[in-house]
C-alpha cells in the first residue's frame, strides 16, 4: 500500500532583502517604497512595484508591529455609513492613512453612546494607534477610555476642541444661521424644522440651534410644533413634512437638518401636490451626491466631508509620529442655492421679516 506523504513544503517568506535584490536597489529603498512612497523617485518606486508584485512580497505586520510597538491601524467610529457624507468623509481618512502604510478599521454606532462605547473597547483591544470619532458628545465613560488608552485621538464634524479631544470640521450653528438667513431675505416668515437630534448627535442639535437663533434675531419664534424630531431616514423626512403641514398648514419655508430628510419632506411634499419652491422652500444639509439630481435640485450646505476624512489621518499620522499638532481646525461650509427655494408666494408687506443691512 503506497504511503502519502502529508507533510507539504512550505515555501520561505519573501523578505524585504529578496525584493531589493531584484529590483537592484537597497532593502532602505524598498522599505521607503512601502513606507514613504512619495519620497521615492518614480523610477525607483516602480522598479520596487514589480519586484513585489513579481515575488508576490507581502510586509510582515505581526513582526513590525513587535519591533515598533506599534500596529500601525487607526480606529473610526461613525454613526452610520448610510449615509453618503459619512461614507466620503471615511473613504478620504482611508485613503490618506493608506498612502503612509495604515490600515483603517471601521465601526459605526448607529447614534447609540452605549454601541460606539463597546466599539471603542474593541478597537483599543485591537491594539489601534489612534482613534477617529465623530461629533463631540461622547459619553463619559468613553473619554475615560480614550485617555487610559494613551492613544492619539481627534473627533470630526465639529470645529472645536471639547474635554481634551482635538476636532476637526465646520461650525455647524453658524451653517444653518446663513442658510436661515437666506431663506428670510428671500421673505419667508412662516417656517418649519425637521431635525434629528438624539443626544449623541451634538452637530444636529447645533445646527437647529442655528435655526432658532437667526428666526429669534427676526423677531420670529418657532413653536414645539414647528420643529418635528425624526431620525436620519427618507420615511422619517416624509412623516415629519405630513405632520408639519398638517398642523402649521400655512408653512412656506421648511429647514431640514440633513439633506436625507429633506429629500423624503420634498418626495411628501409632492404627494401633498404641494408646489416646490412656489408654495413650499425646502432646505437640507450636507450636501449629499443625489442633491443636486432630485427635482428640483436642493439647497443646501456643502460639507467638506473628504477634507475632514484626509485631515483625521494627517493628525493623527503627525501625533504618532510626535509632531506639533492643533487642538481645533475650522473648515469652510458652502450655502449651495438651488431650485427647491424662492420667494413665497406674494404676501402683504408687513408680513415679511425685515431685511438686515449690513454696515
Amino acid at each position: 500500500m503506497e504511503k502519502v506523504s502529508t507533510n507539504r513544503r512550505v515555501n520561505p517568506r519573501v523578505k524585504i532583502e529578496d525584493v531589493a535584490r531584484q529590483a537592484a536597489v537597497s532593502a532602505a529603498t524598498v522599505s521607503r517604497v512601502l513606507n514613504h512612497p512619495e519620497i521615492v523617485r518614480p523610477e525607483l518606486r516602480d522598479k520596487v512595484t514589480r519586484a513585489i508584485a513579481e515575488l508576490s512580497y507581502t510586509r510582515d505586520s505581526a513582526a513590525r508591529a513587535l519591533k515598533s510597538g506599534r500596529m500601525r491601524t487607526i480606529g473610526a467610529i461613525v454613526p452610520t455609513l448610510g449615509l453618503g457624507i459619512f461614507a466620503e468623509g471615511v473613504e478620504a481618512l482611508q485613503n490618506r492613512l493608506s498612502e503612509s502604510g495604515y490600515t483603517l478599521f471601521i465601526a459605526n454606532s448607529q447614534y447609540d453612546r452605549r454601541r460606539e462605547l463597546q466599539e471603542l473597547q474593541s478597537l483599543i483591544e485591537r491594539g489601534i494607534d489612534g482613534i477617529v470619532l465623530v461629533g463631540a458628545s461622547q459619553a463619559a465613560e468613553l473619554r475615560t477610555l480614550v485617555q487610559q488608552a494613551g492613544v492619539p485621538v481627534i473627533t470630526t464634524y465639529v470645529s472645536k476642541a471639547q474635554r481634551g479631544i482635538p476636532a476637526i470640521g465646520i461650525d455647524n450653528l453658524r451653517a444653518t444661521r446663513e442658510i436661515t438667513q437666506y431663506l428670510l431675505n428671500l421673505g419667508h416668515v412662516r417656517f418649519g424644522a425637521i431635525a434629528n437630534v438624539p443626544p449623541s448627535n451634538d452637530r444636529s442639535r447645533a445646527r437647529l440651534d442655528g435655526i432658532q437663533k437667526a428666526l429669534a434675531d427676526a423677531g420670529i419664534r418657532l413653536e414645539p410644533t414647528q420643529i418635528i424630531r425624526a431620525d436620519f431616514s427618507l420615511a422619517q423626512g416624509r412623516s415629519a413634512l405630513r405632520q408639519l403641514m398638517s398642523d402649521h398648514p400655512d408653512t412656506t419655508a421648511v429647514i431640514c437638518t440633513t439633506d436625507t430628510l429633506a429629500i423624503g419632506a420634498m418626495a411628501e411634499a409632492r404627494k401633498l401636490a404641494l408646489d416646490i419652491p412656489r408654495q413650499l422652500s425646502i432646505t437640507g444639509f450636507d450636501d449629499v451626491a443625489i442633491a443636486a439630481q432630485v427635482d428640483p435640485p436642493l439647497t443646501t450646505i456643502s460639507v467638506p466631508a473628504a477634507e475632514i476624512g484626509r485631515g483625521a489621518a494627517d493628525y493623527l499620522i503627525n501625533a504618532i509620529a510626535g509632531l506639533p499638532i492643533p487642538k481645533s481646525v475650522q473648515l469652510p461650509y458652502r450655502l449651495i442655492m438651488r431650485g427647491s427655494t424662492a420667494p413665497p408666494r406674494a404676501m402683504p408687506t408687513a408680513q415679511r421679516a425685515p431685511s438686515k443691512r449690513k454696515g
